[in-house]
């Protein structure tokens, strides 16, 4: 009877570490999602996204009822542990304090490493998998302790305003705010530009340095053999202050030359010195390195440009202290800069592009989402590419949702500039870039 007894206790303090270990896992894969993470999810159809966005529109009440939870879980099973030990001891003729020691060190070590830190690790591992996973069991278990969950919260409030503490609350959320900076700018109150440096500001710690890099085709940069004075005519016909220095091709690149550093080259003997002796060290970061990351890199290291390389150590590009801020204030000019006319409205109604104009700037100029976002492009170029299947020639045209795109020029492999024609009951409004 006493083994039976034992049995029952054992499968039952088994499926409270279980519940406990659920508890432990919910609470990691939930509230260490991130922003681009839970965006996508609301965009999203299936069941378990769903489930998991409507979960964390109360972040207080999931994790009080998760809490909730795993303490009531943890506190059951040390004491269906402690009962079973005591009866075993006393029945052996052990000192039941000694026993309860044991048991203490036993039941503590299971709840640290097999409930707490070990589905923690996982969970974190794959976040997003779990909390979809386990969004169902947590919406059941939330539903179930609902009563309790109002109210621990109801009593946590009450006690901050006992001592004097207010409760915090998160009084907008980042769609809110996005929302509330679009009906601010429809009656007058922000700017537009005021409204996109809010949108950009959002946006800015999900951005990845692949997105905003100077692309390598259009990387001005030297060899590391070249002669200083014939750099210092680069210099001044492109009117960089900084400019990558490549061994055999861009794939190699091996410093960056200053232009500052070349100030009185005549005076100091460096006009005949090859680059190689006068560049500076480069700094290289992947392609998928967040951009606000990046900006305290180049704080901390006191440099202002990177060079972007792929999986495979090629050069992808390069990236500057500006572009980092241009995300944020826009387009910074400064006094090499030209204005550069990315879309040009024609007489007859078509549109004159340049194709590395960038697709969400080309629906914006043309008031429609013509072109769609892809995965594999950036530009007008790219999505050009993506219809061809292969090189474009000048004069090849493409059709998407009623607009035609012509070839206009291409230089090599590379497509230069388009022609798009808009549908005949098409009114294009807004300005030239």
């Amino acid at each position: 009877m006493d083994s039976q007894l034992y049995g029952t206790e054992i499968v039952v303090f088994i499926a409270l570490l279980v519940l406990s270990a659920f508890f432990s896992g919910s609470e990691t894969a939930f509230f260490s999602l991130s922003k681009a993470q839970i965006r996508d999810m609301r965009e999203r159809t299936d069941l378990g996204a769903r489930r998991v966005t409507r979960l964390l529109d109360r972040p207080r009440d999931l994790l009080v009822a998760i809490l909730i939870g795993n303490t009531v879980v943890n506190t059951s099973a040390a004491s269906i542990a402690a009962l079973v030990v005591t009866k075993a001891a006393m029945a052996a003729g052990m000192d039941p304090r000694w026993a309860l020691l044991a048991q203490i060190l036993i039941v503590t070590f299971l709840l640290i490493v097999l409930v707490e830190i070990s589905p923690k690790v996982f969970a974190l591992k794959n976040n997003e998998r779990w909390a979809m996973t386990l969004s169902g069991p947590v919406q059941l278990a939330g539903l179930i302790m609902w009563p309790v969950t109002k109210l621990f919260v109801a009593l946590v409030d009450l006690l901050a305003r006992l001592f004097g503490v207010e409760a915090t609350r998160i009084l907008f959320n980042e769609e809110e705010l996005r929302t509330l900076a679009e009906v601010s700018e429809e009656h007058g109150v922000l700017e537009e530009d005021e409204r996109e440096m809010i949108h950009s500001i959002f946006e800015f710690g999900e951005t990845e340095a692949g997105e905003i890099m100077v692309p390598r085709i259009d990387m001005v940069a030297v060899q590391k053999d070249e002669k200083v004075e014939q750099l210092i005519r680069t210099i001044r016909e492109k009117g960089h202050s900084r400019i990558p220095v490549y061994d055999k091709d861009v794939d190699h690149i091996v410093g960056i030359l200053y232009a500052k550093d070349l100030i009185g080259t005549d005076r100091n003997g460096h006009a005949g010195k090859a680059v190689s002796e006068v560049m500076r060290d480069a700094y290289f970061v992947p392609e998928s390195k967040r951009i606000a990351t990046l900006l305290r890199e180049f704080q901390k290291n006191k440099i202002h440009m990177a060079i972007v390389v792929d999986e495979y150590g090629g050069t992808e590009g390069l990236v500057t202290m500006e572009d980092v801020m241009e995300e944020i204030v826009g387009e910074i000019q400064d006094e090499f800069d030209t204005e550069e006319e990315l879309l040009h409205r024609l007489d007859d109604g078509d549109i004159l592009v340049l194709a590395k104009m960038e697709v969400s700037d080309f629906n914006h100029e043309i008031n429609e989402d013509v072109v769609p976002k892809g995965e594999d492009f950036d530009t007008l170029g790219g999505f050009i590419f993506q219809l061809a299947g292969d090189v474009p020639t000048p004069g090849q045209e493409f059709h998407h949702s009623g607009w035609s795109f012509k070839v206009n020029a291409v230089d090599g492999n590379r497509i230069l500039s388009l022609r798009v024609h808009p549908p005949a009951d098409t009114q294009v409004e807004g300005q030239d870039v």
